[in-house]
């Protein structure tokens, strides 16, 4: 995409006004914002937007290269799920909240602490967790809530179990990290603030257990307690916030992530025969599709520190940024029908979606959760071919911004089609 000039990411003044942003999350929020977000994209891929209060930016070479730039002229700090005025507590800043040379070091530790082959060991339970789900929806009869009976309870079994969290506190755990979602809901941030402090020193408590038990165990947060790089160990309140911030990726992203792409496959017929004819040789690019398609989130929030441009466009320091993650991945200068869900792109010819992110922040998390994906898609189904969105149901999206979810998914089959392919 041509480099646009400040004038022309503004908007052209002329008898309608100059080109603004129509997407407007907090008051409309559309079911399905691809036609306004394709909007904002052609007219305006950089420009202010007063509904958020910052600079929105909607084009897929946009929003990389503020993921190109967030080492020298971005910082998330302020957080990227809050348009926060002050940066967020120093053990807070965690992940895509934390900037080099504080997240490189983070990193670095973490993967030592959880590498890509142990995600691959895990496969095995990954399928029994898939498989014993389904055993309950179908001895239950022939309607669930694909979110409460299936999509959270897959992605709440994987935390558990790399984190090693003991049956009483998972429950609890995975309600304080839905506030994550709620508080954003408002634009008017942390509104559980007291809650998420109690967790946030419940788990600094278990960090504390865990490093005075030693480093036998093999579950995550023990192995992250231990894990050293020249001497150099995370505090015990950097490992609390990463438990965190782990719990809640899992338990909002990959949860919505497998409902969206449901919900998408269910919607599109065709698409759905295709991938019953063939769910062993599809289910990797249904997965990737899914994810570009109606990922997990719609975008973050980040903020300018030092003078810079996006696409021509000048953002100075303190400049609120929230980059659109569904519309880059929707933007048709670099995918073919992009606004189509199309279950077999050649995801080795096509370029990579952005929900996962790119650069120094891409998702540490990616082989887990395209592996949560990969299982649980194929064993619904395989079990349940007959599977069918609930006629008339209403389907409620979260409110807000950021995060892309349906709060619920009803969904019925047919009990003459279960068990096949088992």
């Amino acid at each position: 995409m041509p480099e646009m000039t400040p004038e022309a990411t503004r908007g052209a003044a002329d008898q309608a006004g100059p080109a603004v942003p129509v997407f407007k999350p907090y008051t409309a929020k559309a079911d399905f914002p691809w036609e306004e977000l394709a909007r904002d994209r052609s007219r305006c891929p950089v420009a202010h937007s007063e509904h958020l209060d910052a600079v929105q930016i909607s084009s897929y070479a946009g929003v990389k290269e503020v993921m190109n730039k967030v080492a020298e002229a971005f910082t998330g700090t302020y957080s990227t799920l809050w348009p926060l005025t002050e940066p967020l507590p120093v053990d807070q800043q965690v992940f895509p909240s934390a900037d080099p040379p504080r997240h490189t070091r983070q990193r670095k530790l973490f993967v030592k602490a959880l590498s890509a082959s142990r995600i691959a060991h895990m496969r095995p339970f990954s399928e029994r967790l898939a498989e014993r789900l389904l055993d309950g929806i179908l001895a239950r009869g022939t309607g669930f809530d694909l979110v409460t009976a299936y999509s959270r309870r897959i992605s709440e079994g994987h935390i558990a179990e790399l984190l090693g969290l003991p049956e009483e506190l998972r429950e609890r755990f995975m309600y304080l990290s839905t506030l994550t979602e709620l508080s954003t809901a408002d634009g008017k941030g942390m509104g559980y603030r007291a809650e998420l402090d109690e967790w946030q020193a419940q788990l600094a408590g278990m960090v504390r257990e865990r490093r005075a038990a030693g480093e036998d165990s093999d579950d995550l947060i023990t192995r992250l307690c231990f894990a050293e790089d020249e001497g150099d160990r995370l505090s015990e309140l950097e490992v609390a916030s990463l438990i965190r911030a782990m719990i809640r990726a899992g338990n909002t992203t990959s949860a919505a992530a497998l409902t969206n792409t449901v919900a998408a496959l269910e919607r599109h017929p065709e698409q759905k025969a295709k991938y019953l004819a063939d769910i062993e040789g599809l289910t990797p690019s249904l997965v990737e599709e899914g994810l570009r398609y109606d990922g997990p989130a719609l975008g973050l929030w980040r903020r300018c520190a030092r003078e810079t441009t996006v696409q021509g466009y000048p953002l100075t320091p303190g400049d609120r940024v929230f980059t659109v993650t569904a519309a880059a991945n929707h933007d048709p200068e670099v995918y073919d029908r992009p606004d189509e869900f199309l279950i077999d792109r050649d995801w080795k010819e096509v370029p990579p979606h952005l929900t996962f992110g790119w650069g120094i922040h891409h998702c540490i998390g990616v082989n887990l959760a395209r592996l949560e994906l990969e299982t649980s898609l194929a064993a619904l189904y395989r079990r349940l071919p007959g599977l069918r969105l609930e006629p008339g149901a209403e389907i409620p999206q979260v409110p807000g911004p950021v995060f892309r979810n349906w709060l619920s998914l009803p969904m019925e089959f047919d009990p003459v089609s279960t068990g096949a392919g088992r």
